[in-house]
């Protein structure tokens, strides 16, 4: 089957590799969609410790069934589905807490196991789910890390939000941040192209940086911030334009290492929580926000779909700064 291969730092490979038969309960998905997510980006990098190349990638997508392994009952061939890609162990005392993201043992389609990026992709076929779409498909799972990135956020109605970073998941924030009632929501994006698609998603205020917003007389800081970059920079600035109390959402990895200001957030009593992943039951509600039909706006200006033979182009305009949100391969 064809994949697209990281086999080296800057380099995607078309490759070709034999494909895999499910085991029980498993099954085989025909590759619909798959995005290109901005961790993935950072593997490409080199910049991402969970991934090691050669590695086939891909954690956003869906599928066809096209084989399903002993005991599978929830799908049948044909389906088209989306699945989440965390695989746990089910036992651990996180997965029995209903937090399977903090499994001790946690594994991912698509780091530790061949991912989407590829004709073909097996996956358990309990963590599957129907969609009408194969495009809107393959945006489950990056609106499932804004489900979780908000509800950590613990809005208020007519509370202050600033979202760092529009990429998709920070423009899927912006979107619940609206629908939770926010009052005011500032996106900050140094792409100017994809700062201005923030509107379509329900940005009241876009700035390409925050210099403004720590002098900014209208406020004393602001009640939460949620940063979908994950850079040094940008964590030390979602802490800068907090009010004392102020919750800060951190959910881009970009860099490991970040120096803060220890003493700034005991005396201002700042609220730092790390956002990884997704509870079954998040996972569950961006399927069903997918699946309305009415979530994602009407105006696509902000997504690219793209044949996979296009991807090592796609990966390389990415990191350079496309004015995509979003590019999705299909095979």
């Amino acid at each position: 089957m064809k994949t697209l291969t990281w086999t080296a730092n800057e380099t995607m490979s078309i490759l070709s590799v034999p494909e895999s038969m499910p085991e029980p309960g498993w099954i085989a998905l025909r590759v619909a969609g798959v995005g290109i997510c901005g961790s993935e980006l950072s593997g490409y990098l080199g910049h991402n410790e969970l991934r090691k190349p050669p590695l086939i990638m891909g954690h956003e997508f869906s599928g066809v069934v096209e084989d399903v392994g002993d005991g599978v009952t929830n799908v049948k061939i044909g389906d088209l589905v989306t699945a989440n890609p965390l695989v746990t162990c089910g036992k651990c005392l996180h997965c029995l807490q209903g937090e399977r993201q903090r499994c001790d043992s946690r594994r991912i389609i698509g780091i530790d196991f061949p991912g989407a990026y590829a004709e073909r992709v097996v996956v358990p076929a309990h963590q599957c789910y129907l969609v009408k779409e194969p495009i809107d498909g393959a945006l489950v799972e990056p609106l499932a890390c804004a489900v979780r990135a908000v509800g950590l956020a613990r809005l208020k109605v007519g509370d202050t939000a600033v979202v760092i970073g529009a990429g998709i998941i920070g423009l899927m924030t912006v979107r619940l941040l609206e629908l939770s009632g926010a009052g005011r929501i500032v996106v900050v994006e140094p792409n100017d192209k994809r700062l201005k698609i923030a509107q379509l998603w329900g940005a009241t205020e876009i700035v390409p940086n925050l210099d403004a917003l720590v002098t900014d007389n209208r406020t004393k800081g602001v009640d939460c911030v949620i940063d979908a970059v994950g850079l040094s920079v940008t964590r030390r600035d979602s802490l800068n334009v907090l009010r004392r109390g102020g919750r800060a959402v951190w959910i881009g990895l970009h860099e490991a290492l970040t120096h803060l200001d220890g003493n700034q957030i005991v005396r201002d009593e700042l609220e730092v929580r790390g956002s990884f992943c997704y509870t079954d039951d998040e996972f569950i509600r961006a399927v069903r926000l997918i699946n309305s039909q009415r979530f994602l706006p009407l105006n696509r200006q902000w997504l690219d779909v793209r044949s996979v033979e296009e991807g090592p182009t796609a990966f390389k305009e990415l990191v350079s700064g496309s004015p995509f949100a979003k590019i999705i391969l299909t095979f």
